[in-house]
């Protein structure tokens, strides 16, 4: 064991030292708890922009392709299904799957109570994952592709509303020239918390949209692809704007939902004044237990001077006590923020109000990468906040004042 390292293991140990021992505990709190924090906010930052994401993908895609115009309603003009750009756009490598759809608004009326709606018209290829994993009640819509199925999916929402339960039917009224009707059975309930997306849609079969809107088969508003890799999603959506006729626009779930994606972003605003004042803390809390480890061995800084040690000795003496206190405080920093996260994730005892957040709980997802970056960050700063007072100090202390002080 090198000479500095023995030293400085015997300094820590050693219980003469009174008044040095609450700081050091001090201190390897301080950096215990803002790393925990750290980690904590990191986590839920990120399990909140995952789950929203993940919803707001749900309810549509990672990119839409539809016509360019400025219609605002929700029955667009017709893109055929069968159009020569689709088998290129399934070559693109990043490109998971297309899928058609159809929307039509209406007016959803039971004996009591009516309800504006948006109909979501999906294929038999269509992937109701998302759907199936939100159903509180009921299930998801068998389609077929030889006739119509008139089963509709609800939102809790608008179930509750309009006192509805699965197998109850339902009339919605649409308006057009001739204003039409169609009656549907409810087969399933879904919950996804996103209040905003829950009361607006339901999903039925394609092909009564298409029925509805006087469409063939191969006619449908547009076109709702996914892709492998999130961080390349304007490349990706740009390839497509290259393959698609001039008269079709595709646009990504960020441009379509760029409010919600706003807020989104103030999170990573946040975490990074959380982080630089969390990190300041830290440094100083440190600095104070390094300069009140100095003082009170300003006899042993002597006495080594006196045995022939250089200041470069006596400094790495003190950065290395400096270290492991460091250390402690980050391993237990760790174990307590990762030991919480998981209490949360498997649990969810911290719940919110889903029409603030979109959600009923606190989500948690962690990020190897995260880790990283705290403890890197808050180590490398404490590390070069430390050299300063350690390099200054023990080169003003001369032995003649040191043995006085004793």
């Amino acid at each position: 064991m090198r000479f500095t390292n023995f030293i400085s293991n015997r300094i820590l140990k050693s219980k003469s030292h009174r008044f040095s021992k609450p700081i050091v505990t001090i201190s390897i709190i301080s950096i215990a708890l803002g790393v925990c924090v750290l980690i904590l906010v990191f986590a839920i930052t990120t399990g909140f922009r995952s789950e929203i994401q993940k919803k707001v993908i749900g309810f549509g895609s990672h990119i839409e392709i539809s016509y360019f115009d400025n219609n605002e309603s929700y029955q667009k003009i017709p893109i055929q299904k069968t159009s020569p750009f689709v088998s290129q756009i399934k070559q693109l490598s990043n490109v998971k799957n297309i899928q058609g759809f159809a929307s039509k608004a209406g007016i959803l009326k039971t004996e009591d109570e009516i309800e504006g709606i948006v109909l979501k018209g999906i294929d038999v290829d269509y992937d109701c994952s998302f759907f199936s994993k939100h159903l509180v009640k009921g299930g998801i819509i068998k389609l077929r592709d030889s006739s119509v199925v008139n089963d509709i999916l609800i939102s809790d929402i608008t179930a509750k509303r309009l006192l509805l339960d699965t197998g109850s039917k339902l009339i919605i009224y649409f308006v057009q020239d001739p204003p039409r009707q169609r009656v549907f059975i409810v087969k399933g309930i879904y919950k996804t918390d996103m209040a905003s997306f829950d009361e607006r849609y339901a999903v039925c079969d394609l092909k009564i949209i298409q029925k509805l809107n006087d469409w063939n088969r191969d006619q449908i508003d547009g076109f709702e692809i996914n892709v492998f890799d999130f961080n390349q999603l304007d490349i990706t959506n740009d390839e497509i704007n290259d393959l698609i006729p001039y008269n079709l626009n595709a646009q990504t779930l960020i441009s379509r939902n760029k409010s919600l994606f706003d807020w989104i972003g103030l999170f990573d605003q946040n975490i990074t004044v959380l982080l630089i004042l969390i990190i300041i803390v830290i440094c100083i809390s440190v600095i104070s237990t390094q300069l009140t480890l100095i003082l009170e061995q300003i006899s042993t800084i002597g006495i080594l001077k006196t045995l022939g040690c250089n200041h470069k000795n006596i400094r790495n003496l003190f950065l290395h006590i400096s270290t492991l206190i460091l250390i402690k405080g980050l391993l237990i920093g760790n174990a307590v923020g990762l030991f919480l996260c998981f209490i949360q994730n498997q649990w969810h005892i911290i719940t919110l109000n889903p029409q603030n957040y979109y959600m009923s709980y606190v989500p948690i997802e962690i990020i190897g990468n995260h880790l990283l970056i705290i403890n890197g960050l808050v180590a490398l700063a404490s590390i070069a906040v430390l050299i300063i007072p350690a390099y200054f100090v023990t080169r003003k202390i001369q032995i003649v004042d040191a043995i006085r002080y004793e």
